[in-house]
């Protein structure tokens, strides 16, 4: 089942990256945006409001990860001080909008290309707009996403799901309480906005070792060994949304 989805993607992906040129581009820092329109009111324009907030952001969550398990969300998601390292580099990744390097199986690494993030917006005016329909159709933990990165490439897709996410930061209220060291309500409220799409996409590209069987759940997500942690774009986006809420979500919650 994974092997033909992930065929599918790539090959969209492949599919994709040829047909994107150098048209209809605006940029926000390094991040270079495609296929989204131009000028006020344009999906574009919401985009270059949205990235600026998330570097903002980012830099709560970075600053938190230098505190290590003393910090109660990273002690949740992440577990040991010897993942803070690798933790701090895949955001800072994500703040700076670093470049990508490219690397299809299989090739020799001279064949390695550096690529800034492209984020492409699904629209009738998209190359290949039927095959990234696709791509957005598939199903991921029960759901069809709202964004989705393409594997062995530089380009996030943004799926028509995404613009009825809250663009909001989560709230205080999103956050789950803990009875009896379990999370309640054990769902994704804390993450379904746009600040967190981001982040978990992301994690797919600066990350390369992620398992093709994510786990999705809260309480799966904090069940994670500190190594398996590392593999779970989900982990990521969650303990970002902890930060980004101001309040530490997993309060009491000690594994």
């Amino acid at each position: 089942m994974y092997s033909h989805l992930y065929l599918l993607i790539a090959v969209a992906g492949l599919l994709c990256q040829a047909a994107i040129a150098q048209e209809n581009l605006v940029t926000s820092g390094n991040y270079q945006i495609q296929y989204c329109g131009k000028g006020p009111g344009s999906k574009a324009a919401q985009l270059q409001t949205l990235l600026p907030r998330f570097w903002r952001n980012t830099q709560l969550v970075l600053a938190d990860v230098k505190r290590g398990t003393t910090s109660e969300a990273y002690r949740a998601y992440f577990k040991s001080q010897a993942n803070a390292a690798y933790v701090e580099s895949i955001f800072q990744a994500m703040a700076d909008g670093a470049l990508l390097r490219i690397a299809v199986p299989g090739a020799p690494s001279k064949h390695h290309h550096p690529f800034y993030p492209t984020i492409v917006c699904v629209d009738p005016s998209t190359p290949n707009f039927k095959r990234l329909q696709t791509v957005c159709s598939v199903k991921w933990g029960g759901a069809k996403p709202i964004a989705t990165m393409i594997p062995y490439s530089h380009i996030m897709v943004i799926c028509p799901g995404f613009w009825e996410q809250a663009r909001k930061k989560p709230l205080r209220s999103d956050c789950p309480t803990v009875e009896r060291n379990k999370f309640v309500p054990d769902d994704q409220r804390l993450i379904l906005n746009q600040y967190s799409a981001f982040v978990h996409e992301f994690t797919h590209a600066y990350t390369s070792n992620w398992d093709p069987k994510e786990v999705y759940g809260l309480m799966d997500s904090v069940k994670l060994s500190a190594k398996s942690s590392l593999k779970n774009p989900n982990n990521f986006a969650l303990y970002a949304a902890s930060e980004y809420s101001s309040v530490l979500c997993p309060r009491g919650f000690d594994r």
